[in-house]
């Protein structure tokens, strides 16, 4: 099979802790419009989907490596690699905190506030790993036929 999973799979863990940071916000906001778990099971779904992402990246970078590329390309590849690998473990690690501090004080809201702010930092850093991403596709045409 010759066709690249990464790119298919890689927008649902996006997606999911885009999901997460705006429906979590509302949840601050307005907290009886929706229920106060959305945002652990986007994250945890996320974080699912980032191990998959992550696995499927690691062999389109061995297939890419074979070709040669410039140095300036690979450069680029090992800080999107560095990047997906934060964001996998770091939405892991927050996901099982956040679940562990949900439930040790289910009536603290400062635990959603921090959830916030960690969900703000994981959003900007995965936006950033799906520029570098962006760039090695749509610049550089790595991965493409």
């Amino acid at each position: 099979m010759n066709f690249p999973l990464h790119p298919a799979l890689v927008h649902f863990p996006i997606a999911f802790l885009y999901g997460a940071l705006i429906l979590h916000a509302i949840q601050l906001w307005r907290p009886n419009w929706m229920c106060r778990v959305i945002g652990i099971w986007l994250l945890g779904l996320s974080a699912a989907l980032s191990i998959f992402s992550a696995l499927t990246g690691e062999k389109e970078a061995a297939r890419a490596g074979q070709v040669g590329y410039s140095t300036e390309i690979l450069e680029i590849m090992n800080r999107h690699e560095l990047m997906g690998n934060i964001v996998t473990w770091g939405s892991i690690t927050i996901f099982l905190v956040w679940i562990y501090l949900f439930f040790k004080n289910m009536e603290d809201r400062r635990v959603d506030i921090l959830a916030l702010a960690f969900l703000v930092l994981l959003v900007g850093m995965v936006s950033f790993t799906a520029y570098l991403g962006g760039q090695l596709v749509w610049v550089h045409g790595v991965g493409t036929p």
